[in-house]
């Protein structure tokens, strides 16, 4: 028996996935209670996660996400990790992208409790392909 079970349908569509994200970042900005937008650029270039070594990533200016060959959930646990970080620079704290310390645990729970609420919310976006 297999587990990977059988894709059917077409991938998901840059457009499509334009319009899912906007309707997450609602959500996300209610859920995080920000009354601010976040900057992001959207990376559609295979070689950026790795040249990067990470699928999203932020500066000063800019949330960036890899989006090419990505679930479109996937792409949005990585877009509401980073708006998290996004968010504690706003509130002062000091970054580390240190695996296992206080700041990255706290944006992986955070963007994991959201993804849980907005997949009940959204189940159908678990049927969709990757967008290629």
């Amino acid at each position: 028996m297999s587990l990977l079970g059988k894709r059917k349908g077409r991938p998901t569509t840059k457009i499509q996935f334009d319009a899912i994200l906007k309707r997450f970042i609602v959500f996300l900005k209610r859920e995080l209670r920000l009354t601010y937008d976040v900057p992001y650029i959207l990376i559609d270039d295979a070689d950026f996660a790795k040249n990067k070594k990470t699928f999203g990533m932020m500066n000063d200016q800019f949330i960036y996400v890899s989006i090419i060959n990505r679930h479109p959930m996937d792409i949005l646990r990585t877009f509401a990790h980073e708006v998290i970080h996004y968010k504690q620079v706003m509130e002062g704290k000091k970054m580390s992208s240190l695996p296992g310390g206080v700041i990255e645990n706290q944006a992986n729970a955070k963007a994991g409790e959201i993804m849980r609420k907005y997949g009940q919310l959204y189940p159908e976006l678990f049927d969709l392909m990757s967008i290629r």
